[in-house]
């Protein structure tokens, strides 16, 4: 099946819409994925890389937000060493951790030491997710079958005969339709695109928390990743910082 280009303007179908609906444009693609988060941004890359036209949509403006993990591990990195993208990775802002260090009344305990796994990347590596998403699309963007947009609040999905055929989102200029012959949802663990289709997720409760927050940095300070664990017994109070 030929493919069309994902730049091509569909005549704007009128029906089923409100009149606040009305659409600025429709749009064609192969594959259009919501959430600009690492697997979307990942998977559009690798389309891309075959030729195949795809749209990513992104609800914010920018990149540049609070994320809760800013690491890639040694097997994601075998990854994008496979498809040549572990050289360039390198060269943005980063730091490694071979293994985290729990310090006692007696001493120092290592838990794990990764620098003795038999793989190039024997360390976790450290890049603040906003670059790391924006080295992505990056990449992607070398490759005309892409299309990123951003500020894409999806808010339906296109049905036709039952089958899913893309998606209405709301832009700062209004309604737009990407038409595709494939819609993945990779927008989180709020998926817009979950709740439009009905999916139920199988929820789990994991046994323990992770408190997640950043403390300021000076300049004099080492340039290491610490954090700091606290155990906390059932029953007792959460230590407060």
């Amino acid at each position: 099946m030929e493919h069309l280009n994902q730049s091509t303007t569909l005549p704007t179908s009128r029906s089923h819409l409100q009149p606040a609906e009305e659409m600025r444009d429709v749009c064609q693609t192969s594959c259009c994925i919501v959430g600009g988060g690492p697997g979307g941004a990942v998977l559009a890359l690798l389309l891309a890389r075959r030729g195949v036209p795809v749209t990513l949509l992104e609800m914010h403006k920018d990149f540049d937000r609070e994320f809760r993990g800013d690491t890639i591990h040694p097997s994601v990195m075998e990854v994008l060493d496979q498809i040549g993208l572990a050289a360039p990775l390198h060269e943005l802002r980063h730091s490694k951790v071979s293994g985290p260090t729990l310090r006692f009344a007696n001493g120092p305990f290592r838990l794990f030491d990764l620098g003795r796994l038999k793989t190039r990347f024997p360390y976790i590596l450290l890049v603040a997710q906003a670059r790391f998403l924006e080295f992505l699309t990056g990449e992607a963007a070398k490759y005309p079958s892409f299309r990123l947009v951003m500020q894409a609040h999806v808010q339906r999905l296109v049905e036709e005969g039952g089958v899913v055929r893309g998606v209405r989102y709301l832009g700062p200029d209004g309604w737009h339709e990407v038409r595709s012959q494939l819609t993945v949802g990779a927008d989180g663990r709020f998926s817009q695109v979950r709740q439009l289709g009905g999916i139920v997720p199988v929820k789990s409760a994991p046994p323990m928390d992770v408190l997640w927050f950043r403390l300021p940095r000076l300049p004099e300070d080492p340039d290491v990743c610490r954090r700091r664990l606290r155990r906390h017994r059932p029953g007792a109070h959460p230590h407060r910082a």
